[in-house]
């Protein structure tokens, strides 16, 4: 019986721990064959049933919409009651969610799968032999996971890399050069006068900024300074450091930052994993932004809020933000910062304390 369709490009190694879950629970998943990236994920009816553009995708035949690889493994695995995947006490299943560190027990878990998966590109693209002999245990765990048969059903015949994947820069296209032809030369007369011509230069001529905050004034604080700043110092130094350096007048923005649907957030895990997604989006606002996004409370009961630096001024969020695929399922609204706001600020870039009342159990920071 079929439990739902995945939407996502082909091959894509995120939906393999997906359905390799599927094979083991004995769960039919179908693939959409006609998703086209790029198209069929920003349509309008799409975003109104998933919420955000994010393959891949799950619905279930119940009705049940999933985003995030992670989210949808997790689901399928718990589909079937007595599944081997998942823990056999609260603490089992615990130390399942934390495969970041550890792959658990005597048996093929969901951590082994979402590991294996993770690295799936990895050992066909650039972990070459040299690179695999220093990992010994890592890639007899990784080839004794992909020969599962229930593995092998999905990704088929896994291939180890043999020479690592280097870029190459595509060969510029250019006419041949011939040779030049020699041609006599000619007496100079002499001119009364000989006037240099200089061709004009245009505004069309001159280099266009990238971004429009490109033309702002040079900052006082360097972005980049501050996130130095921030990853080789104790949080409460660079806090310190940041509060006497920023100018909030013209060079920068504070905007506080909550999740719409908060009051639909499970598991403290899955939480994060969804305020990651939204770091993961933001590449173009690297060289604008800096942010804190933590989950607050505990499991099915928790929140995710937080704070970003934003370069400029203006009253509007700038479009190298708006543009994230999930900006929209956020409220974004700018901080006239008193020193109230700077505590909780501090807070929150130092994934510490509590706000509201919920303890701060984990978060992202994209910088």
């Amino acid at each position: 019986m079929t439990v739902g369709t995945i939407y996502s490009y082909p091959q894509n190694p995120r939906v393999f721990k997906a359905l390799v879950v599927a094979k083991y629970n004995g769960l039919e998943v179908k693939v959409d064959d006609k998703f086209v990236m790029g198209t069929t994920n920003k349509t309008d009816a799409w975003i109104a049933k998933f919420g955000a553009s994010q393959v891949p995708a799950f619905e279930g035949t119940d009705g049940t919409i999933i985003i995030e690889s992670g989210a949808i493994a997790y689901y399928l695995a718990h589909l079937k009651a007595d599944s081997s995947l998942i823990g056999r006490s609260n603490a089992e299943e615990a130390h399942i969610q934390q495969w970041k560190t550890y792959l658990v027990g005597e048996r093929v878990t969901l951590a082994d799968i979402s590991s294996a998966a993770a690295l799936f590109g990895g050992y066909q693209m650039v972990f070459d032999a040299p690179f695999r002999k220093e990992f010994p245990a890592v890639t007899r765990w990784f080839t004794t996971i992909v020969n599962q048969p229930h593995f092998k059903a999905v990704a088929g015949e896994v291939a180890l890399c043999e020479t690592q994947a280097k870029f190459v820069p595509p060969k510029k296209e250019g006419k041949e050069k011939k040779p030049k032809e020699e041609k006599p030369k000619e007496e100079k007369k002499p001119k009364a006068k000989e006037v240099e011509e200089e061709k004009e230069e245009t505004f069309e001529d001159a280099p266009k900024p990238k971004s429009k905050l490109d033309l702002l004034p040079a900052a006082k604080m360097p972005l980049d300074e501050w996130k130095r700043q921030y990853s080789n110092n104790d949080t409460p130094v660079a806090m310190k450091w940041l509060w006497e350096n920023i100018d909030l007048t013209t060079d920068y923005s504070i905007w506080k930052v909550d999740y719409k649907y908060n009051d639909e957030l499970t598991k403290l895990y899955m939480s994060n994993n969804l305020a990651g997604g939204l770091m993961n989006r933001l590449e173009r606002a690297r060289k604008y932004a800096f942010g804190t996004l933590v989950v607050a409370g505990e499991d099915n009961a928790n929140v995710i809020t937080g704070y970003f630096i934003v370069r400029g001024n203006a009253e509007e969020m700038i479009e190298e933000v708006t543009d994230a695929a999930d900006y929209d399922s956020y409220n974004w609204v700018k901080v006239n910062v008193t020193d109230e706001d700077k505590k909780k600020i501090d807070q929150v870039f130092a994934w510490e304390g509590s706000l509201d009342g919920k303890p701060i159990a984990d978060g992202k920071t994209f910088k």
